[in-house]
């Protein structure tokens, strides 16, 4: 009996042990989710246990080390202290943090608890890579072998000597093995202690030939012959780069690939020099897209037709900008052939309103047309064709409303209006903007028959016959006011029209197919002139005199059915 209870006592201890680093494993794990596994570190620096941002910002430090220490190089006798800014020396620390982030944690739960047991004594380490700038570096190595080496080997070329091309000839010579000594720069730079490294030259026998140069004097006086222009239509704006300026700027550069070539180039910061004063002409705002309407000509000169009107969308455009990069690619391209091509932009902001939006408003045409007449030469003719002037043009937005009198304001002698007569407290009376009521129930109508809202309108006190009976405005300043909502889903463009007799109003836009029909009533509810007394300084005490005998009122109901498609 007891060697049986010693056996379950030594089981229980098993049990135990094997248990509970499971437990303090399961425990850590959750604890430290969001951190790197221990024992890890990244080009021998330390990172275990540290969260994303902690470990980038200790390899970003350690970046920093890499780029401020400089490197020192030998060519043949002479040594060279290299800063690794000056090749452009990055660290890839996203990637390796990333890595690190992954260590011990693949695999299922016993995996895990595996690699957790190793992590105690087995640290894992993780690369960085790091690169540097190959053009940069071309650029030292090209100064270094300048210094250093006596008879450094010429690729082939030109150079501009008293405006003259002059071809520079391929010769051999001694240079530095170029893919040996990158390498040796990169593994030198990887890393934080650096000693001297020597970098091995070779004799260099240049792969142009004097064919490839040749040839590359030719192209270059093709490129140099002559002014090259280049134009553009949108917006209007040409410039011209005289022959000098391309003299001035041409580069040969030898490409070194599976064929070596020399490229004929135009000096960037010479052709930006160069544009730099069109700049004004070439920069542009954005422009919105906006409809323009255009009047048929009659197809019969001698009929008196009404005319007709075609509305045209011209496009958006993004700003426009110089891009100095872009330009002077298209006039090497354009410069050796033509001397004409297309001036490129750099695109910037967009505009407010686009083509896109504009085409998804539907065709624009013309929805409804009113047009009212009087009398030439009377005074109030200047104010009502001034206010139709004023208004000529006006956009409604979809769902937007206009308000007659917040868009043209107080009618004032400044402002060209004149006195002529109007309708103030029931007597016809001449004020500064008088009959402007006249536009007024022009413009109703031209909302009336376009189907339009109407959110406020007030008929004349007075019938005038010149109006359609029940369906006309008055307005004045600051009341009555006319004010339509444009409740559909494309913008409402107001043409306005004058003659010496009539005044016209047209509405421009798409209503989806809506249609309208009017009727009016005869005349009902006939009234009696009230009498109104006023006083008369040269009427005898007690004696009345007729001024109007005034005249019979009476109500009509004009009904607007609308239709929607």
């Amino acid at each position: 009996m007891k060697r049986h209870l010693n056996l379950a006592i030594s089981g229980a201890v098993i049990a135990v042990v094997i248990v509970l680093p499971l437990l303090v494993f399961a425990f850590a794990r959750a604890l430290n989710s969001g951190e790197i596994a221990p024992n890890v570190n990244v080009a021998g620096i330390e990172v275990g246990g540290l969260g994303e941002e902690d470990a980038l910002n200790r390899l970003r430090a350690y970046e920093t080390r890499l780029v401020q220490t400089p490197a020192v190089f030998a060519v043949k006798t002479e040594s060279f202290t290299l800063s690794p800014a000056e090749v452009g020396l990055d660290a890839d620390e996203e990637t390796a943090v990333a890595a690190a982030m992954e260590a011990r944690r693949d695999g299922s739960f016993f995996d895990q608890f595996s690699a957790w047991i190793r992590s105690f004594n087995s640290p894992i380490t993780i690369e960085m890579t790091t690169s540097i700038d190959p053009e940069a570096l071309e650029g030292v190595f090209e100064e270094w072998e300048t210094d250093a080496i006596g008879r450094a080997p010429n690729p082939g070329g030109f150079s501009v000597v008293d405006g003259e091309i002059v071809p520079e000839y391929p010769e051999a010579g001694e240079g530095l093995d170029r893919a040996a000594a990158a390498s040796l720069v990169a593994e030198s730079l990887h890393l934080p202690e650096r000693d001297i490294v020597i970098l091995p030259t070779q004799l260099v026998v240049p792969r142009i030939t004097a064919a490839d140069v040749d040839d590359a004097v030719a192209e270059a006086r093709l490129v140099v012959d002559g002014p090259v222009t280049l134009a553009a239509t949108d917006p209007e704006v040409s410039i011209t780069v005289t022959a000098e300026t391309l003299l001035a700027a041409l580069r040969s550069r030898v490409i070194q690939n599976s064929e070596s070539r020399i490229a004929v180039e135009l000096d960037p910061d010479v052709m930006a020099a160069a544009l730099e004063p069109f700049r004004t002409q070439v920069e542009h705002p954005p422009r919105d897209a906006e409809f323009e309407i255009l009047e048929n000509p009659p197809e019969d000169e001698d009929e008196d037709e009404d005319p007709t009107f075609t509305v045209v969308l011209k496009p958006s455009r993004q700003a426009t900008l110089l891009d100095v990069e872009l330009v002077a690619t298209a006039v090497r391209q354009v410069a050796a052939g033509t001397d004409t091509g297309t001036l490129p932009f750099r695109y910037g902001e967009e505009a407010e309103f686009t083509t896109e939006a504009a085409e998804a408003m539907g065709p624009i045409t013309m929805v409804s047309e009113f047009t009212t007449r009087h009398p030439p030469g009377e005074a109030r003719v200047k104010n009502i064709q001034l206010f139709a002037d004023t208004i000529d043009g006006t956009i409604v937005w979809p769902g937007e409303t206009l308000s007659l009198n917040e868009a043209v304001g107080e009618r004032t002698i400044e402002k060209g209006y004149v006195p002529a007569p109007m309708i103030l407290q029931g007597e016809i009376v001449d004020d500064v903007g008088g009959g402007v009521s006249q536009f007024a129930t022009t413009f109703y109508n031209a909302v009336f028959f376009g189907c339009y809202e109407d959110v406020a309108h007030t008929p004349h006190s007075f019938y005038f016959s010149r109006y359609p009976e029940g369906r006309e405005a008055t307005i004045s300043w600051r009341e009555p006011d006319l004010v339509f909502r444009n409740d559909t889903d494309a913008l409402v463009i107001i043409d306005t029209a004058h003659t010496s007799r009539s005044i016209t109003v047209r509405f421009f836009g798409n209503t989806g197919g809506r249609t309208c029909e009017t009727e009016t009533s005869g005349r009902y509810n006939y009234t009696e002139p009230q009498e109104t007394f006023e006083g008369d300084p040269s009427i005898a005490p007690g004696e009345q005199v007729i001024d109007s005998d005034g005249w019979q009122g009476w109500s009509v109901t004009v009904t607007r059915t609308i239709t929607e498609a």
